[in-house]
Formats: structure tokens, C-alpha cells, sequence
């Protein structure tokens, strides 16, 4: 039995893991040596004429470029070391845009991995990259990407909620192979930013190359691990950069049409629709951005990935697919939340389900970050977890506003209000809320956020409040990762705008991580070994139940991007008035193995809990992922998910779950592309079958066209004329067929 009552050598790990942290958490290890680019300000001249991107450095502006050619550092897997490959960097800039070159060369240049690939889509590629701060303050980046054949990555990094790759913007690139590396030419149009103008304007800049078969990230300059990403750039001073006119129309047409089965012989009439959607893009100031869309095309190109749906204790969470709220994440990003186990995001924007329009306002006022962001969601007479409102006209919109200011500090510290809005008939929730992180000398990052819920019950119509609060500690360098969080949740806290798990708790969380670096000579394969000890303990105030977990994990880390975990878990958790003791052992592996492919892996078996039983079972779990690319435009991926559950009691099955997804892309240039997607799932009984083309000259100039087919098992009630699943043999019938167009063209003034 997992009670720590009764087992004195759990009870020992937990105050042990509490009281090394306490011990080991303020205890600084000083850098002596003088890191790379430490102290170095960059003084760019401008060009007289833009470089022309075609993969060659004969231009006069790159010839009159400032050049960086110190080593790069290398920060992943072993922070430190130089790296062996030699960089070189150039930059310039003039009027209207940034310029910057990379000359990679490489010992092994048959080696170097590349693609023409989708956008976002070169994570295994070798790649460098520009990171920028271009309002000066340490608080966010803009970070640009590119592989060897020119193919974009855009990301955008903050302090309060790190990267986050579903942002796209305008930006120009272009890559080349030659004979001893590569080349990548980069072009950033200032009015694509929000950015400091005037005179001698000073930015903070990094730039990154990483190279894949070793699996080596590095940067320069190198990355402080004692005070941080942010506070790692390195200033450029540019003499003068002038504010640009940013004014974007977005007009988009949008088509779509659905049949459905009725009968094995019959399908319904089509029903189609058609939809103008208009948006426009102004720049206020060279900082702040203002954009209004109405009858927008929110529609989600790409499909939902099948995931688990049998035995889940708490809802899905899905990402975010839609452009106009994908901007918007990493602004209401609160400090505190990157380690919650009960809340992962304060605005979670999937939460809008069927938007009629929608605008948003974002800047920098100097140390000063606000975004505003309003939208109408038509869904109608329904709540958000999809149950009908019977207090509601159907019909009726629901009215989201979120607000978010943030006040720069020192360095990346910095201190934040938020608030949260959804009216929904006599339905109402508010959430006002503030947020602080700090970092102490030797990397101690702290973390605040306190939230005050307000709201109205549209059935009783009795109002409600309530609160929420979590605190966290991080300190991650090379010998030791140290974590520790605190949050609590009255019961009657709620948050319409956020993804959360439960209210009513009181939760603590502890991470000891040490890493040991094996002797290359001795040990050639091992770039890094790390050990790791967490607990979390939960309090329930209604329950008044306890969860308790705890994992011991070792992680083996390989030179090409090859990684190995193995772990155990104990846990104790509390469900319907009972608890259930639970274990389990998990190994997983993933490996570039070679430069066209890739493969994943993971087994897990041990007791675990059949919440509609309730009742405890024994629970095998096996993932194979694999992605095999023989040549650079031609690319296939396969997801496979095992599931089995018996009953502890009697061995009896209890369910079996196969999940299994095919997604095969070609990529005829960086523009244009055809991708096919197969995904089945056994125990709901349906097979999604999805044909996707699309061309994206520049993030908004689009056309998607689209075929999805959705087949399900089930049975023809002949005597009846109804489908009535369980009364008979059952097939699969194709149920669901769908056209989809959509364009879209950026109208930049």
C-alpha cells in the first residue's frame, strides 16, 4: 500500500527531496572564466545596396557587413564546450529591413541534413538561427530559423511563457549547399516587427546554429547559465531606424461542404457555405499593433490529431490551429505556470469556440507590454463543455475580453496585471489577476501568480468568488536542476478563459535533477547521464483525499539526438470516496538514426485506475513513432498507440485500444505542398481520412483545398430504417464526406 503513514521510506524521500532542495537551491557556483561575447556591443554599418538573397556572400553589402566569427558555444547536450565547426556571421541593415548571412562550414558536408519541408517543419534539420529583441527590454524574442535549403522556422520566446512556434510573420530567406557547409541569407522587414525607432537604437541580438547528426545546439554569444537566455543577448546598436508604414488587408473566401450518410444507400443533400472574411493590420507606432477582423475565416485547416480518449479522469487538451489567436499566446502567458501540474494556460483560446469577429491590440510603450484582445463567439445555446443552456436563447453570442499589461524590470524580471472576461447570457465570469518573476544572482529564478475569480451562476443566478495562487523556484544549470512549486485553488475559483483540472486543492511539487558528464575517451557514446527525483502531493479541501506521486527517471543522453528514459512511478490517488495505490515502469527512446530517419519508441505497464469502475487494473502501454524522408521533398510518418487494460481482480480485459496515424507529405518547393493523413482508432470505431494541397507564398497569402472522409462501424436496423449500433454484425460505413477552399491574400501598403 502507497501511505505514507505506513511506508517510512516514502515519507523519508519526500522530506529528504524537500530538505535537499532547501539545501542545495541558494547555493551559487560563480562562473571565473569570461564568457563568449561578454561585454561586446555590435555596431552594424548600414548598406548602401540590399544584398540579394541567392545563397552567395559577393555582395558589397556582405563584403562591408559586420562579421562575427568568435566560437560558437555549445549549449545542448553539454553546455560549454567550443564547437568544433566553424561559424561566421554578417550583418547589416539598412532603412527598411535587417540583413543577416551565415557561413556554416563543415568537416563533413555530406553529412549535413536538410529538407524542403513545410514551414515549422525542420526541427531535425541542421538549422541556424537570428534571435532578436527588438523592443530592447529582455522580455521577448523574435526568433528566425532556417535549415540549409532556406526552408523558415519562426518562434516567438518570452519570459513569462518560452517558446511558442505557432506564431508565422513575414520575413525573406534562402540556403545553399556548397562545397565545404552552407549558406543561409536572411532579410527581416522592420515593419514585421514591433520595435524601438529613432536614433542609435540599441537591440539585444544572439544567434544559434545547430547541427543535427550530433545533436548539438550552440549559440553566440554563449548563454550565461547564471543569469539566464535574456540576459545572455548581446546589445547591437543601429544609428538609425526609421518607424514604417504597417498597414495589412486581409481579405479571405472561404468555402466548405458536408454530406452525411442516412441510410447504407442514401446521403443527405450537401450542405455548403460560403463565407467573405475581412481583417485589417495597423501599425499605431513602430511598437504597437491594433487588428479588427470581422465575419472571419477562423476556420481549422489542420485536423485534430486522434488522441486517447477511454479512461481519461479530465479533458483533452487541444492546441491552438487558429492564425488570429496563435499570435496571442505567449502574451497572456502568466509567471508561474510553465511547472503547474493543475493549470496549463490562463487563456486558452480553443475555449472560443465558433468566433463571429474579433480584434486585438498589442505593444511596447517602453518598459511597458499590454495586449488587449475581444471576440464574439456564436456557438450557440451551449456551454463550454458542450451541454445545452436551457436559460439561453439559442443564438446567443458569448463575449470573451482578456486584457494583459506587464511592466519590464532588471534584466528579464518583470511584474504583470490580467484579466479575463466571458459573458454569456445571465452567465458571467471575471478574473483579475497579477503575476511576478524574478531572478536572484546564480540563475534563481522565482515565479508569482495570484487570481480572484468573480461569477454568476446562470441557473441559480447566486454569484460566487474565489481564488488562485501558485509559486514556483527554478534553477537549471550543467550539474544540477532544482524545481519547487506551490499552488492553491479554493473550490468555488473559476476561470472560463483558462485550461485548468481542479478547484479545491492545495498542491507541492519537488524536482532534484543532477547530471553527470561521462569521459568522451572512455565513453563515446554518452553525451549526458541525468538523474531525476520528483514528488508531488495534492490535498483535496472538498475530499479532503490526498494524491501523492513519485518518480525516479534516469536519462541517457546519445550525440545523434538520440535520447533513452527509464522510470518508475508510485502513486497514491484519491477517486469517488476511495484510494487506489497505483505503480508503474515506462522506457522510452527516440533517435535520429540516420539523416532520413527517424525513430521513436515507448513501452509502459503497471497497475493503474478504471476511473468508471472504479475499480485498479493492470494497463500495458506501447508507442512506435517513426518518420522516414529518403529524399528532401518526400516525407512519411507513422503513429502507432497500444493500449490494453485487464481488471486487478479477476484478469478480466477491460478494454483494448489501437491508435494508429499515417501522414505522407510531398513538398514540391518551400511554396507548395500535398499531404495525405489516414487515422484510425479501434475503440471508438472510426477512420479519418484527410487530403490536404496547399501553397503559402508568405504567411497570409494562402490556398488550402481540402477532401476529409470520416468512416465509423456500425449496424443498419432494416425493420426500423435506423442505425442502431450492438443490435448485429457491424461494418464500416463511410458517414461523413467534406470539401474544403479556402484563400487568402496579404495586401501590404
Amino acid at each position: 500500500m502507497l501511505n505514507l503513514r505506513r511506508k517510512p521510506v516514502i515519507r523519508k524521500t519526500v522530506i529528504l527531496t524537500f530538505v535537499f532542495f532547501f539545501l542545495t537551491g541558494f547555493l551559487g557556483i560563480n562562473a571565473s572564466d569570461k564568457r563568449v561575447g561578454e561585454g561586446v556591443v555590435l555596431n552594424p554599418k548600414p548598406a548602401a545596396e540590399p544584398p540579394k538573397l541567392d545563397g552567395e556572400l559577393d555582395d558589397p553589402a556582405w563584403q562591408e557587413a559586420l562579421v562575427i566569427d568568435g566560437p560558437f558555444i555549445v549549449n545542448q547536450p553539454v553546455y560549454g564546450e567550443v564547437l568544433p565547426q566553424k561559424t561566421e556571421v554578417y550583418l547589416t541593415y539598412d532603412s527598411n529591413n535587417i540583413y543577416v548571412a551565415f557561413y556554416c562550414h563543415d568537416t563533413e558536408p555530406d553529412k549535413i541534413k536538410t529538407s524542403i519541408s513545410r514551414r515549422d517543419n525542420l526541427g531535425t534539420d541542421d538549422w541556424v538561427g537570428i534571435d532578436l529583441d527588438a523592443t530592447g527590454n529582455r522580455q521577448s524574442t523574435y526568433e528566425h530559423i532556417c535549415n540549409p535549403n532556406g526552408t523558415q522556422w519562426d518562434l516567438i520566446n518570452s519570459a513569462s511563457g518560452g517558446e511558442n512556434a505557432d506564431p508565422d510573420w513575414i520575413w525573406y530567406s534562402t540556403g545553399k549547399l556548397v562545397a565545404d557547409g552552407y549558406i543561409v541569407e536572411i532579410r527581416i522587414p522592420l515593419k514585421s516587427l514591433k520595435f524601438k525607432s529613432g536614433n542609435n537604437v540599441m537591440l539585444n541580438i544572439a544567434f544559434f546554429r545547430f547541427i543535427s547528426r550530433t545533436g548539438t545546439n550552440s549559440s553566440w554569444p554563449q548563454l550565461d547559465e547564471q543569469k539566464g537566455y535574456f540576459n545572455s543577448l548581446v546589445p547591437v546598436v543601429f544609428e538609425k531606424l526609421s518607424p514604417q508604414l504597417r498597414l495589412e488587408a486581409l481579405p479571405a473566401f472561404t468555402f466548405g461542404s458536408i454530406r452525411d450518410r442516412l441510410t447504407p444507400s442514401e446521403w443527405s443533400k450537401a450542405d455548403t457555405s460560403t463565407q467573405l472574411g475581412f481583417g485589417i493590420k495597423y501599425g499605431i507606432t513602430s511598437s504597437i499593433n491594433t487588428e479588427i477582423t470581422v465575419n472571419p475565416d477562423f476556420s481549422q485547416v489542420e485536423s485534430d490529431e486522434f488522441q486517447v480518449l477511454v479512461n481519461q479522469r479530465y479533458p483533452i487538451f487541444y492546441s491552438e490551429k487558429r492564425p488570429f489567436f496563435m499570435e496571442v499566446q505567449n502574451q497572456f502567458d502568466l509567471a508561474g505556470l510553465s511547472g503547474s501540474t493543475n493549470m496549463s494556460t490562463a487563456v486558452h483560446t480553443r475555449n472560443i469556440i465558433d468566433p463571429a469577429w474579433g480584434g486585438k491590440i498589442q505593444g511596447d510603450l517602453g518598459k511597458v507590454s499590454f495586449g488587449i484582445l475581444a471576440s464574439g463567439d456564436e456557438w450557440p445555446g451551449k456551454d463550454l463543455d458542450g451541454s445545452t443552456n436551457s436559460l439561453l436563447n439559442e443564438g446567443k453570442n458569448a463575449n470573451f475580453l482578456f486584457g494583459r499589461l506587464k511592466y519590464s524590470l532588471k534584466g528579464d524580471n518583470y511584474v504583470g496585471l490580467i484579466f479575463t472576461g466571458r459573458k454569456f447570457g445571465d452567465d458571467s465570469n471575471q478574473v483579475v489577476g497579477g503575476d511576478i518573476r524574478f531572478r536572484l544572482k546564480g540563475n534563481h529564478n522565482i515565479s508569482f501568480n495570484g487570481l480572484l475569480s468573480d461569477s454568476k451562476d446562470p441557473e441559480t443566478l447566486e454569484k460566487s468568488g474565489g481564488g488562485a495562487f501558485t509559486l514556483n523556484y527554478q534553477n537549471y544549470r550543467k550539474p544540477l536542476n532544482l524545481y519547487f512549486s506551490a499552488e492553491h485553488y479554493t473550490k468555488d475559483f473559476r476561470m472560463d478563459s483558462a485550461y485548468y483540472y481542479r478547484t479545491g486543492i492545495t498542491g507541492l511539487s519537488a524536482v532534484i535533477g543532477p547530471n553527470f558528464y561521462p569521459d568522451k575517451e572512455k565513453f563515446p557514446l554518452f553525451a549526458k547521464i541525468s538523474y531525476m527525483l520528483s514528488a508531488n502531493y495534492t490535498h483535496d479541501h472538498i475530499t479532503k483525499m490526498d494524491d501523492v506521486v513519485l518518480t525516479n527517471r534516469l536519462n541517457f543522453y546519445f550525440p545523434f539526438q538520440g535520447v533513452l528514459s527509464i522510470y518508475n512511478t508510485l502513486k497514491k490517488e484519491a477517486w469517488m470516496g476511495q484510494s487506489f495505490n497505483q505503480s508503474s515502469f515506462t522506457a522510452t527512446a527516440e533517435f535520429q538514426l540516420t539523416n532520413w530517419l527517424y525513430l521513436g519508441s515507448g513501452f509502459a505497464y503497471g497497475k493503474a485506475l478504471y476511473y468508471s469502475g472504479p475499480f485498479l487494473g493492470h494497463k500495458t502501454t506501447f508507442i512506435i513513432q517513426t518518420a522516414f524522408q529518403p529524399s528532401s521533398k518526400f516525407r512519411q510518418d507513422f503513429d502507432y498507440q497500444y493500449q490494453h487494460f485487464t481488471r486487478a481482480s479477476d484478469n478480466q480485459p477491460v478494454y483494448d485500444l489501437n491508435i494508429f496515424v499515417s501522414r505522407t507529405t510531398y513538398q514540391f518547393n518551400k511554396y507548395l505542398f500535398i499531404r495525405s493523413l489516414i487515422q484510425f482508432d479501434s475503440y471508438r470505431k472510426i477512420v479519418l481520412t484527410d487530403i490536404l494541397g496547399s501553397f503559402t507564398l508568405i504567411p497570409g497569402t494562402v490556398i488550402y483545398l481540402g477532401y476529409g472522409s470520416l468512416h465509423g462501424k456500425n449496424y443498419w436496423d432494416t425493420a426500423n430504417s435506423k442505425w442502431d449500433p450492438g443490435m448485429g454484425p457491424e461494418k464500416y460505413y463511410q458517414f461523413t464526406q467534406s470539401f474544403f477552399f479556402k484563400a487568402s491574400y496579404v495586401f501590404r501598403f
